[in-house]
């Protein structure tokens, strides 16, 4: 009579086989289940995070911006401006912080287009006519070069220098932080006052302000004060709705500035 028992054996060891290897896959297959979860959960937290920053940012702007009780700078030029200001500040670019000069030249030449901005209190510290580049336009600037001879004004982000004293007396030198504006110290680029620049010269001149060679020119018995306000340091910005600038702009298309407002 045959054996049984090692068939038996061989059986059951197939079955326990089987059973383990069905077990260890659901296992495998669970374990896979909660992991993808896991990631899932995370980008969504991480998504989650990214939009909450991004809301906190638009109300900081807007109720700061609201603050200011003065709609004569344009929301875009505020809220470009700063942007830079805190993608200037997170890159620690910035030796002067607190001070955010902005240059609104989407602003007829008679208005007072210059705003200093206390960025720890959003006041408006002073407000002072700007004359643009002789051919960056006439009463408006439209038209925007950083080429030497150019006589236009440039774009973007500047970081306030040193001052001294030459044909425009005192004036305080200005170095480009961009692309638009790279080549501002070589130009000569700097802000001075001028005699072209004040409300009496708007007055004989049919409203409209004078211009400069490229510089930011502003009224004579002003440039001291303002000068000394903002040198050696801080973030100065001159905006206009200028679609290159705008989309080129290696400092308002960041987005590490972000990183202010996380909570």
């Amino acid at each position: 009579m045959q054996n049984k028992k090692p068939l038996q054996t061989i059986a059951l060891l197939s079955v326990m086989v089987l059973f383990f290897g069905f077990t260890n896959d659901n296992t495998l297959g669970n374990s896979n289940v909660v992991n993808q979860g896991s990631q899932n959960q995370e980008q969504v937290s991480n998504s989650k995070g990214k939009s909450s920053t991004n809301n906190y940012w638009e109300q900081y702007v807007h109720s700061n911006y609201e603050g200011l009780s003065d709609t004569t700078l344009t929301y875009e030029a505020f809220y470009n401006g700063l942007k830079g200001y805190y993608t200037l500040k997170e890159k620690g670019a910035l030796k002067q912080e607190g001070i955010l000069t902005i240059v609104d030249f989407t602003q007829h030449s008679s208005k007072e287009r210059m705003y200093i901005i206390d960025i720890n209190t959003f006041e408006i510290i002073k407000k002072s006519l700007c004359a643009h580049g002789k051919n960056t336009g006439a009463a408006m600037a439209t038209k925007f070069s950083n080429k030497n001879g150019s006589l236009q004004s440039s774009l973007g982000f500047f970081l306030t220098a040193e001052t001294y004293s030459g044909k425009f007396d005192y004036a305080m030198r200005l170095d480009g932080l961009e692309k638009a504006n790279s080549h501002a110290r070589e130009r000569g680029i700097v802000v001075h006052g001028a005699n072209y620049a004040t409300t009496k010269f708007l007055e004989r001149n049919g409203g409209v302000l004078g211009r400069s060679y490229g510089c930011p020119a502003l009224p004579k018995e002003d440039a001291t004060e303002i000068i000394d306000e903002i040198k050696e340091g801080s973030c100065f910005f001159i905006y206009s709705n200028d679609l290159n600038y705008l989309e080129s702009s290696e400092v308002i298309n960041q987005t590490s500035f972000l990183s202010f407002f996380e909570a």
